[in-house]
C-alpha cells in the first residue's frame, strides 16, 4: 500500500493531493454540517456583541442570533441607532421605533477553517503531522471568525447608511468586507493552511537531523 508521507522537501504526487484533498473537504464539511451552527453560536455568544460595540458603539443591539432564511442558516443582527451618525454631509438622528436588519449566511463565515482544514488534511504528512495542521488552522480559523463576523455584521450595517446618503464613500471597513466577500476568505483559509503546512514539516525527524548536524551550512 503506497504511503501519504513523501520525503521532506519534495512536492506530493498531484494525483494523490487531488484525492486526498477531496476526501477531507467531505470530512470537513460534513462535520461543519453537524458542529458549525454550535461553533457560530458560541462565536457570537462569547465575544461578538463586545466587538461590535468596540467596532461602533454608535448601533445597539436588538438582536443576534441564528435563525432559517430557505436553504440557509444565517447570522441575524436586528440594531438600532442609538447616537448620532454623521454620514458625508448628512446628519442621522436616533429614532426611538428606528431600527434595522442585517443577515449573513453561516457557511460563508465557516469557509475559511473549512478550506484551510481540508487542505492540511490533505496534505503528507504522518498522522501525527497532520493532526498537529489541523489543531493549528482550526485555531488560526476560530480566531479569524472572531473578528470576521462582527466586522461582517457591522459592514452589512454601515452600507445601508452609505448606499442612501454618500454611495461614492470609500470606506476600510468595506473595502475590506468586500475583498471578504469577493473571495477573500478562499484565500484566508488556503493562506492558514499553507501557513502552518510550511511551519510543521512532514517529517520531523530529517529536520532535527539537520538541524543537529554541526557542519550544515558551512
Amino acid at each position: 500500500m503506497p504511503s501519504s508521507t513523501t520525503p521532506n522537501g519534495a512536492w506530493p504526487d498531484p494525483g494523490g493531493l487531488v484525492l486526498r484533498l477531496a476526501v477531507a473537504l467531505g470530512l470537513v464539511i460534513a462535520i461543519a454540517l453537524v458542529g458549525g451552527r454550535a461553533l457560530v453560536e458560541a462565536v457570537l455568544s462569547i465575544t461578538t456583541p463586545t466587538l461590535l460595540g468596540w467596532i461602533d458603539d454608535r448601533f445597539g443591539i436588538l438582536f443576534l442570533g441564528l435563525d432559517h432564511t430557505g436553504q440557509d442558516t444565517v447570522i441575524r443582527l436586528r440594531t438600532n441607532l442609538v447616537r448620532m451618525l454623521v454620514v458625508g454631509t448628512h446628519v442621522v438622528q436616533p429614532h426611538p421605533k428606528g431600527w434595522l436588519e442585517v443577515t449573513t449566511t453561516v457557511g460563508a463565515m465557516l469557509q475559511p477553517v473549512t478550506i484551510g482544514l481540508g487542505l492540511a488534511g490533505a496534505w503528507p504528512g504522518k498522522a501525527g503531522i497532520r493532526l498537529l495542521r489541523l489543531l493549528l488552522v482550526a485555531v488560526l480559523g476560530v480566531a479569524f471568525m472572531l473578528m470576521d463576523i462582527p466586522l461582517t455584521l457591522h459592514a452589512y450595517t454601515w452600507d445601508m447608511f452609505l448606499d442612501h446618503y454618500d454611495p461614492d464613500h470609500v470606506s476600510p471597513v468595506m473595502l475590506t468586507h468586500n475583498f471578504l466577500h469577493g473571495g477573500g476568505r478562499l484565500a484566508v483559509g488556503v493562506l492558514m493552511a499553507a501557513l502552518v503546512i510550511r511551519g510543521v514539516p512532514r517529517n520531523r525527524r530529517a529536520k532535527s537531523a539537520v538541524a543537529a548536524d554541526p557542519g550544515h551550512g558551512l
